[in-house]
């Protein structure tokens, strides 16, 4: 069948809207997902591994601060009335033997975050035999895909202090944040009834009552000052400056946390290639996936975009072979 005059002005005009909506939203997700500027109230940790001992006492007490601390404050200082079922059955996660905390076992057997544990200390063995440590926790982006993923807002970030807290009452363990995470963070309670999702607050419903903390567990109990808690401004200035005054000594004069996923609220130093320490660098690029995928949805149905455009096609489609079904009948005749 050909196509006549009137068709194919239709289908031009069609064209030439998906062209302008194709422009649009390219536009609109490239200017959403330019970086902003962090605030001056933004809360972060500063981690310099040249400092860590690997003692592992800041894994010891963000257990005990994040669970022992908590499930006493629910029992003990809370009506019944205001007892969350969820935090009321928030028993202690349960430690394997080689797990348990003993005076004299220098180090965890803990492979990688999990639901008992927020933030653990690893340790990296170069090829000159040299150990390195390095410390695992919820990186707290400046966009981050676990925020953008939740359904039902399970995960916020805090505008002031920048902190991705977690409700559990909320969350319906859909698990989307654990896939959103480029660092492969937020953790699943699988052994449990009623599971949560597990990650790193800054202490923010423990040490802060659902506030922003003026310290977190794990700095305040660091003997070697590796982690310290504070203004995200003052821990890149002085990241920086213990790159200028020890030249050589952190891999590429480079701190992690500075631009990484667009950057995050934990800031990095170390002696060796990030990605030997665990972090995915060569897989994570300087932008924020979740902010350039969010540009482009919310353009798509901005203003009824999408739906409208996909009906008009499936108009013209319809038009178009009902006009060819009457046009073959009337040939058949």
């Amino acid at each position: 069948m050909k196509t006549n005059r009137r068709d194919f002005l239709k289908l031009a005009a069609l064209g030439a809207a998906g062209a302008g909506t194709a422009g649009a939203l390219t536009a609109e997700a490239e200017a959403s997902s330019a970086p902003a500027e962090f605030g001056p109230d933004v809360m972060a940790k500063f981690y310099d591994s040249t400092k860590c001992i690997g003692c592992q006492s800041c894994v010891v007490a963000c257990y005990n601060t994040n669970f022992r601390d908590r499930a006493k404050y629910v029992d003990e200082y809370l009506p019944p009335e205001e007892q969350n079922f969820i935090e009321k059955e928030d028993l202690l996660p349960k430690l394997a033997p080689q797990d348990e905390f003993t005076p004299d076992k220098p180090w965890l057997n803990v492979v990688t975050n999990d639901y008992r544990f927020r933030t653990v200390i690893q340790k990296y063995v170069d090829e000159n035999g040299k150990p390195h440590f390095i410390k695992h926790n919820c990186m707290h982006c400046k966009k981050p895909g676990c925020v953008s993923a939740c359904p039902v807002s399970a995960l916020q970030k805090d505008p002031v202090s920048g902190i991705v807290t977690y409700d559990a009452g909320r969350c319906v363990g859909c698990r989307y944040c654990q896939m959103a995470c480029p660092f492969n963070i937020p953790k699943f309670e699988w052994s449990r009834a009623v599971p949560k999702i597990v990650k790193c607050d800054m202490c923010w419903s423990t040490l802060g009552k659902n506030g922003v903390p003026t310290e977190t567990a794990c700095a305040k109990v660091c003997p070697a000052s590796a982690v310290v808690y504070g203004k995200r401004s003052d821990h890149l200035a002085e990241a920086k400056k213990r790159i200028a005054e020890n030249p050589g000594k952190y891999y590429n004069d480079s701190v992690l946390g500075e631009t990484i996923y667009g950057g995050t609220d934990e800031i990095y130093l170390a002696a060796v290639d990030y990605k030997k320490l665990g972090f995915p660098t060569d897989k994570i690029a300087d932008y924020s996936y979740a902010e350039k995928s969010e540009g482009l949805q919310h353009t798509l149905y901005k203003w009824g975009i999408a739906p409208i455009a996909l009906y008009t096609a499936l108009a013209i489609v319809g038009y178009r072979n009902n006009k060819k079904h009457h046009s073959d009948e009337g040939e058949d005749k």
